[in-house]
């Protein structure tokens, strides 16, 4: 039986020392074992890997260099020659735990796990590792090749993460919002020894994140009520600082070699003792999925990127697991047409579906998740016509108009949200808005419709009309963005690619951005730096020639279109005209314009619609 490994060439060069290598086993229907080492560092360390009806995606580490890397199932064994370069690009990102000054650093997870500081560790720079792998492989879907950005270093070449004890005390940290311990760090950090702070993003995590809820209360249904009962979270990004909690790193791996079996890891989460950050899927692989995919939806928010339509920029980081892992067919009643290779390497290896009923082979459920800015995931319960799946229906979008210029008054104003729970009961929340500003009040409902539990009014404070604003609340000079929501559809205005992953891709928009960033590029020789400038009649114009003009919506940050600009001679001028738009948001009056250069120098610009040329 022949091993073929179909993404990677021979003396193929690599930026990152993780590569993903994807193939399979010539005749091989069944399942196996595939040992994998790199011959060239002088050990005989190996690691091994699944190989799932035929077809195996396996992890491999790189030292800079030539690279000759083994692969042997039974007696056959592929030698594949492989190079890691430096690519000499001066920005980086810096993963940091962060640990209060009276705390011992050590994580939430359950006792047969090491949850010490050093095994925190490793799990960040592995899964900075992977996401750096991630963005690479999602590059070269848009035929950018494996282009991503580069990871802190130690002298011998390993990438590092920081352990940084914060001067915050525990009672503090726990008495701040997620915006507040964002601005705090940020300023903190700002202020460390740490070098090169002018050149790096900052990819951090909180060990101080406790999930506790009260013994004798019922176990949390929705994920509002989980993070009512989680002390030390956020998930935030923007300027330079991507900031998480660590509710779910017990789910990450450590090592390499763990990598395959944390991802399809099926045992649920204690949600009587353990956070579930896992987009209603309760499984240690959801969570580890959703957990490395946030951090990257975050951190690329420091890259600049704004809320898409589809992909890992709206919640299309839930299908982080797919990328690392092959999904199982004949066992899942599916008929195996083998009419595309790349269909069959994405799926997970899992032979059920979420709910723990038989897989039809494609997912029969749509998700629409909400975070804590917009309140709790959905999930209501049906019936497909074609399985007797549980799926995951979306509620119909809800639109919110703000007009400006306009003068407040005193009567109030109510908006009531209901979120269906995994038992049937309802969690109703009713927010009024009045003089003294707004008060949340929240009733728990049965089948019948009957009031179960009733919450004490809670006073809401600001923090989510402030993520979407543009002024500047740190040094890092952006405002953080958390989750969005997800449509249901992939957008497929531009033509010739593939998704193999769902959800987990890169949106066109965030692709053609990533490509100029002067994160994943040399420093270029051009003599301006000036960012493009925009006129009064909307012209945009840059020295450095254009690459990207993106239209995003204000408030919200949503991607509705972009123009591109990918040949040798970009334009050096764009003009926005209102006849050249194309899904601006129902009743919109303002619009945020983001251009970037070629030499990623990037424009951002809030202007009224009705001011555009409408011919």
């Amino acid at each position: 039986m022949k091993i073929r490994v179909y993404n990677v060439a021979e003396s193929e060069i690599f930026t990152f020392s993780l590569p993903l290598l994807l193939g399979e086993i010539d005749g091989l229907l069944g399942d196996g074992i595939l040992e994998v080492w790199n011959s060239s560092t002088g050990s005989s360390e190996t690691t091994r890997w699944p190989v799932i009806e035929g077809c195996f995606k396996l992890l491999v580490t790189l030292q800079l260099g030539r690279n000759v890397i083994k692969l042997k199932y039974n007696d056959e064994i592929l030698t594949l020659h492989l190079v890691y370069e430096d690519p000499g690009i001066p920005y980086f990102v810096r993963p940091v735990y962060i640990s209060l000054a009276d705390d011992n650093g050590w994580f939430q997870g359950p006792e047969e796990e090491d949850c010490s500081p050093e095994s925190a560790q490793h799990r960040i720079i592995l899964g900075a590792q992977l996401i750096q792998t991630f963005t690479a492989e999602k590059m070269k879907e848009h035929g950018f090749g494996r282009v991503t950005f580069q990871l802190e270093r130690d002298e011998v070449q390993k990438p590092v993460c920081h352990w940084f004890v914060s001067k915050l005390t525990v009672t503090q940290a726990y008495a701040m919002s997620g915006n507040e311990l964002w601005n705090h760090f940020a300023k903190e950090l700002m202020g460390s020894s740490l070098p090169n702070k002018d050149r790096c993003k900052w990819y951090c995590f909180m060990s101080f994140t406790r999930y506790t809820p009260p013994d004798e209360a019922e176990i949390p249904k929705t994920h509002s009520e989980i993070l009512r009962h989680t002390k030390g979270h956020t998930a935030l990004g923007g300027g330079g600082l991507a900031l998480f909690g660590t509710g779910n790193l017990h789910t990450w791996a450590r090592s390499v070699d763990e990598v395959y079996d944390r991802f399809t890891d099926c045992r649920k989460i204690n949600r009587r003792k353990l956070m579930d950050d896992s987009a209603y899927r309760e499984y240690y692989w959801a969570n580890y999925a959703t957990g490395l995919g946030a951090s990257l939806h975050e951190l690329s928010h420091t890259f600049d990127l704004a809320h898409t339509p589809t992909g890992i920029m709206a919640r299309g980081f839930d299908d982080m697991h797919k990328v690392f892992t092959v999904q199982r067919i004949h066992g899942g009643h599916m008929h195996d047409s083998d009419e595309n290779w790349n269909c069959r390497i994405s799926r997970t290896p899992s032979g059920s579906s979420l709910d723990g009923s038989p897989s039809t082979g494609l997912d029969v459920y749509h998700r629409r998740y909400k975070d804590v800015c917009y309140g709790s995931p959905f999930k209501r319960l049906s019936r497909s016509s074609s399985s007797s799946s549980i799926a995951y229906i979306p509620p119909p979008p809800l639109v919110v108009k703000v007009e400006t210029g306009f003068k407040p008054v005193k009567s109030s104003s109510m908006l009531t949200v209901s979120v269906k729970n995994y038992d049937g009961t309802e969690t109703r929340q009713t927010i009024s808005q009045g003089p003294s500003g707004q008060t949340m009040i929240e009733l728990i409902l049965d089948n019948d419709g009957k009031v179960m539990k009733k919450a004490q009014p809670e006073r809401l404070t600001n923090s989510c009309s402030s993520i979407s604003s543009i002024s500047s609340l740190s040094p890092f000079s952006s405002t953080p963005s958390t989750l969005p929501n997800s449509p249901d559809e992939p957008d497929l205005s531009f033509p010739n690619i593939h998704f193999t992953d769902d959800g987990a891709h890169w949106y066109r928009s965030s692709a053609v951005m990533l490509r100029f960033h002067k994160w994943f590029n040399k420093p270029s020789t051009a003599i301006s730096t000036k960012k493009p400038t925009i006129s009064n009649k909307y012209c945009i114009k840059s020295l450095n020639c254009l690459r990207l003009v993106e239209l995003r919506s204000d408030p919200g940050g949503m991607v509705f279109q972009h123009w591109e600009f990918l040949d040798n001679q970009p334009p050096s001028q764009f003009m926005i005209k209102r006849s050249k738009m194309r899904g601006l948001p129902e009743g919109a009056d303002m619009i945020t314009v983001a251009a970037q250069d070629c030499n990623g120098n990037i424009l951002k610009k809030r202007i009224r619609v009705e001011d555009l040329d409408q011919s």
